[in-house]
């Protein structure tokens, strides 16, 4: 592989990488603060998918013109999830029975999926559709880039949120205590709720940028949700700047392995790497215990 071809692959990884950052940050806002694995997250970037595509059709809306209407629709379908199902489950049943809710609903929502769009591949024509800019001689995508922009954006403001506004300082406190919080006067019912519901926005606004050069399938959340599992075990659980580097780092080498070995074996070296990186962390984990 000559050098242009590597980094053209490298460039190619930081851009698609951003998507894998998104609805991996999406997946550990959720798990931070309600330790819960929230198993339908690739079917919330589906929907959002789904939810982009309708605005495109019945009211022309691009999907970058779309994303903050596609991110509060997100946001509502979160919350009442959270309020109407994940907070019932919880006090009922138990943690395991939220993982158990949370894998169904994604069963639920992709099949109600294929029964209201069929198992038609869709798409929109974007406005930057086949555009791309040249910079030091390599192509760069510009929906991919656009979306990659939107990822340090929308990093930047999920970072301030949790530091600097009263309802970052309340996510934080009940991530580090929910009991304390709650004898502080935080609702934490609806923290949980905020904090579901901002994590299915993310995915949201995931969902549009990919649908600006994507097609969505009902079974398209297999793939990312699969993928935003990798990306925060990569960057831990429960750190947002760690999730952005894990997407980044999954993206370069999902398409430098390609670049090598063929697309046909991406998936196969995606794992690979997956598996080394959780020998490695248990390895230096037995090593700080002993240490």
């Amino acid at each position: 592989m000559s050098a242009g071809v590597l980094l053209q692959a490298i460039i190619n990884g930081i851009m698609i990488g951003g998507i894998y950052a998104l609805v991996g940050m999406s997946l550990n806002m959720i798990f931070g603060v309600m330790k819960i694995v929230n198993f339908c997250q690739g079917e919330l970037l589906m929907v959002s998918m789904y939810v982009t595509y309708m605005l495109y059709s019945y009211c022309g809306l691009d999907p970058f013109i779309a994303i903050p209407l596609v991110a509060v629709i997100m946001f509502i379908i979160g919350a009442v999830i959270q309020v109407s199902l994940i907070t019932r489950s919880i006090k009922d049943d138990g943690d395991q029975n939220v993982l158990f809710l949370t894998c169904c609903l994604g069963i639920f929502l992709s099949n109600l999926a294929l029964l209201l769009f069929k198992s038609d591949y869709r798409t929109v024509n974007s406005m930057f559709a086949d555009q791309i800019v040249q910079v030091a001689g390599m192509n760069i995508s510009v929906p991919k880039l656009v979306g990659f922009l939107i990822l340090c954006v929308t990093t930047a403001l999920i970072f301030l949120m949790l530091k600097k506004t009263k309802l970052g300082k309340q996510i934080r406190a009940t991530s580090q205590n929910p009991v304390g919080a709650q004898v502080t006067g935080i609702k934490i019912k609806a923290v949980y709720a905020c904090t579901y519901g901002i994590g299915a926005a993310i995915a949201g606004i995931a969902g549009a940028c990919l649908m600006s050069y994507y097609y969505v399938f009902p079974a398209v959340g297999n793939t990312y949700g699969t993928r935003s599992f990798i990306v925060v075990t990569m960057g831990g659980l429960g750190s947002t700047i760690g999730a952005c580097l894990g997407g980044i780092a999954l993206g370069v080498m999902e398409t430098v392995g390609s670049s090598v070995v063929g697309s046909a074996f991406k998936d196969t070296l995606v794992f690979l790497a997956f598996i080394l990186v959780l020998v490695v962390k248990e390895n230096l984990n037995i090593r700080k215990k002993r240490g």
